[in-house]
């Protein structure tokens, strides 16, 4: 016995499969559980920032609607009016400068107010950072001129630009130039004061947040070391959804990034997780699972020789019984085991056993008079198909009043009509059945003498292949009754057998064909369905019994085949194998 292909062998390998992805499994259930934990850290973060990203774009764009709305203050309007170095344009001034002070107050987000004169070149400058109001101004100088070089012809109000001062730091600027009389009002927002919010997240030891330009640029560096993002920088793919997990080589510490942009301005929000502190529980489960493949290997090798004995033993019993029986050994009989679903099993095999051997001969018998009684059943079955088609032929010639014709078709019809009352034969030669053909066909041409016309060809060594009779004749007829046209000139029938190039030792091809219009592309469909030729039913009667008839015989061998000739008509080809060359009762008496 093959021990590779044996039960116990087999069983054996099933258990070691089972215990194979168990370890598998508690050995990367570990970083699972760390996917787990990123998912849900990532996911509600990422929740928070998309929210807090959210609000920093409605808040900018309030920012904008009161840039855009600084051209009707009546201060606004009266520095447009007065002379630089009058009273009501100072008072103006003045008046302005503690408006948009007050605006600090309420916009806790922006770190300085500006208006600025591209006529006179006069600024006000309302910040914060009083202690440091010089540099401010300073800063805001630049901003402009930088503002006016990068962008001298435009001048509409732009979107959020990212502007580096002297002395490093990034801000948040927009200008609008529609103030009139060449008045500018902007707003600075410095980009520390953006991130400020996000550092009081618990973002774990050594993790922080800032936030970069679309090149990658780190704009904040207040809440994250700028060389330790350098040394990630490079992991960190654009434009990424969900999370990223990156590594500082150095420090030798894996961060889990969640990034969001801004949909206002050029902006991307970035929080930088410490995984230890999210992982800082896994170990013990590590220490868990290098116990627990151990465990579990030796309970199953416990429990595999208990199988053994209960299960593996009676089990290969009674498959070698199943395996003699299937080889047609009769007289098996098993012992019967001491469990009680084996003793059983084995018992109903041994009765099993018995029936069959009892049943053997007596199902053979029946399944012989089956078939025989089909077969003939068959071929009285497509008799009358014939008949009626004989008759109509007949009533055609006696109206054209052609005695000749009628005398010479009377020879052609005794031959067919002996033929086909030959039904107690249940297979003849191509010869004849060729010649039952010509018969049928002699009886057309003369129905259709300038119209109709055939040819048949049929080489010596397949004219005494046997097969079941009136195979041939459906086709033939289907071909006169449904195919005959006369708008293509002469109608002509072949029936040929030739050769299968692929097998001309076993297989020879049976075709009829004609010239006619060729089947419908939805008839040639259904005709090539074993479905459909299986439910044909009275419809195509001859086709059906034929192809049943073949299918009988020959089984699988065979085939049958619809199709339309590439230059015109229709073609149907049956592949027979080449099998009992003679057949035997070949007498034509009636």
């Amino acid at each position: 016995m093959n021990i590779v292909n044996s039960v116990r062998f087999k069983i054996f390998i099933g258990f070691a499969l089972v215990v194979a992805p168990l370890v598998l499994f508690l050995i990367f259930n570990n970083v699972y559980s760390m996917n787990v934990v990123r998912d849900q850290i990532s996911h509600n973060y990422n929740k928070l920032l998309q929210q807090y990203v959210e609000d920093t774009d409605n808040t900018l764009k309030e920012f904008d609607n009161y840039l855009f709305h600084l051209y009707s203050d009546p201060d606004v309007i009266n520095m447009n009016l007065y002379p630089l170095e009058s009273d009501d344009y100072v008072l103006a001034k003045q008046r302005l400068f503690n408006k948009l002070t007050r605006q600090l107050d309420i916009y806790s987000l922006i770190n300085t107010f500006f208006i600025f004169s591209n006529t006179t070149g006069d600024l006000l400058v309302s910040t914060r950072e009083n202690t440091y109001y010089y540099d401010r101004v300073q800063t805001v100088k630049q901003f402009i001129e930088e503002n006016s070089k990068s962008r001298p012809n435009d001048s509409s109000n732009g979107n959020w630009l990212i502007m580096k001062a002297a002395n490093g730091d990034h801000y948040l600027m927009k200008i609008n130039k529609d103030l009139g009389a060449g008045l500018s009002g902007g707003i600075l927002i410095k980009m520390s004061s953006m991130v400020e919010p996000l550092s009081k997240w618990d973002t774990g030891e050594g993790g922080g947040t800032t936030v970069v330009s679309p090149d990658g640029v780190t704009l904040a560096n207040n809440y994250f070391p700028l060389q330790r993002y350098k040394n990630i920088s490079d992991q960190i793919a654009p434009k990424t959804s969900g999370f990223q997990i990156v590594k500082d080589k150095e420090l030798d510490q894996q961060f889990l990034i969640v990034r969001e942009a801004s949909s206002h301005a050029d902006l991307e929000f970035e929080l930088i997780i410490a995984e230890k502190n999210m992982l800082q529980n896994l170990p013990y489960l590590q220490l868990l699972i290098y116990f627990l493949p151990l465990g579990g290997a030796f309970v199953l090798g416990v429990y595999l020789l208990y199988v053994q004995r209960i299960l593996f033993k009676p089990l290969m019993q009674l498959i070698r019984g199943m395996r003699k029986l299937a080889q047609g050994e009769l007289s098996i009989r098993l012992h019967e085991g001491s469990s009680t679903e084996f003793a059983f099993l084995i018992t109903t095999f041994n009765n099993m056993v018995d029936q069959i051997e009892n049943l053997k001969i007596s199902v053979y018998e029946e399944k012989i008079r089956v078939q025989q009684a089909e077969f003939k059943h068959l071929q009285v079955q497509i008799n009358p198909h014939f008949y009626m088609n004989s008759l109509n032929i007949i009533y055609n010639l006696a109206a054209l009043k052609d005695t000749k014709s009628v005398q010479k078709m009377s020879l052609h019809l005794a031959d067919y009509f002996r033929f086909i009352m030959r039904t107690n034969r249940t297979t003849m030669t191509l010869k004849d059945e060729i010649d039952h053909i010509r018969n049928y066909l002699e009886i057309q041409v003369m129905r259709y003498p300038d119209h109709l016309t055939f040819v048949i060809v049929l080489p010596e060594k397949y004219s005494q292949f046997a097969m079941p009779p009136l195979i041939v004749q459906p086709f033939v007829e289907n071909a006169v009754i449904h195919g005959f046209t006369k708008q293509y000139g002469t109608y002509v029938i072949q029936v040929k057998a030739e050769p299968d190039p692929e097998a001309p030792e076993e297989y020879f091809f049976l075709s009829i064909s004609d010239n006619g219009e060729g089947f419908q592309p939805e008839m040639l469909q259904q005709l090539n369905s074993v479905q459909y030729l299986d439910q044909l039913g009275d419809e195509h009667l001859g086709i059906w019994n034929v192809r049943h008839r073949l299918q009988m015989n020959y089984g699988h061998r065979v085939a049958l085949k619809f199709m339309n000739k590439p230059e015109r008509g229709a073609m149907v080809q049956i592949r027979l194998p080449l099998h009992n060359p003679i057949v035997e009762g070949t007498d034509k008496n009636v």
